[in-house]
């Protein structure tokens, strides 16, 4: 039976941790930007979060954090995982030639469909959200409220990531400048050292 309220707070709980910029995101942002295939990348991200969020509703999330030492060891590797990426994009912003549009923004086809498959399911933070997270809060809702809990974030993923892939479009114009391509690598970078320390202060040190 559909529950309003629990729909509503899985709707607010799920967008509330997939609106970070993080690797899946700032990935995302840059193909809208660049109007490279768009569709089969959203697909994916959504397609992706509601097995995550279905298995962490349906019990998951508990079995595995549950796993002594497994939480810490998963945020740890994250960090280490996001500050590679941080590197990354530092590199890319002090390097010119590599922020013109065309260089930037994925073109190849299978190559930006491996990249976002990465990105998401190699991203120790979109498990321990999506599944340890808000399997979690799921559970205090009962298993009756499951469907409506999962329909709720189902809604949020949709909406995010059609929003972010299909509108980031309209800023290609200014996204033509190598100095505009700069500022977003270096914010993308100070973004991913950030997140690295919020995953270690979360989850690496309090379990």
């Amino acid at each position: 039976m559909f529950n309003l309220n629990v729909y509503l707070a899985a709707l607010g709980l799920s967008t509330s941790q997939i609106v970070g910029i993080g690797p899946q995101n700032a990935f995302i942002i840059r193909q809208g930007i660049g109007r490279s295939h768009i569709l089969p990348i959203v697909l994916i991200c959504i397609v992706a979060d509601v097995l995550l969020i279905s298995c962490g509703v349906l019990g998951m999330g508990k079995i595995i954090g549950a796993i002594p030492g497994f939480v810490q060891t998963v945020a740890w590797l994250g960090a280490a995982f996001l500050l590679w990426l941080g590197f990354k994009s530092f590199r890319a912003a002090a390097h010119p030639g590599a922020l013109k549009l065309e260089g930037s923004v994925e073109r190849d086809r299978k190559r930006a469909i491996r990249t976002i498959l990465l990105v998401t399911l190699l991203n120790p933070y979109v498990w321990l959200d999506t599944v340890i997270l808000i399997g979690s809060v799921a559970s205090v809702y009962g298993s009756l409220a499951a469907p409506s809990f999962i329909l709720g974030s189902i809604t949020a993923s949709v909406l995010w990531f059609a929003g972010i892939g299909f509108f980031a479009g309209k800023l290609a114009p200014f996204f033509q400048k190598e100095s505009s391509w700069r500022v977003l690598d270096c914010a993308i970078g100070l973004i991913m050292l950030f997140t690295s320390s919020l995953l270690l202060w979360n989850y690496g040190f309090s379990h």
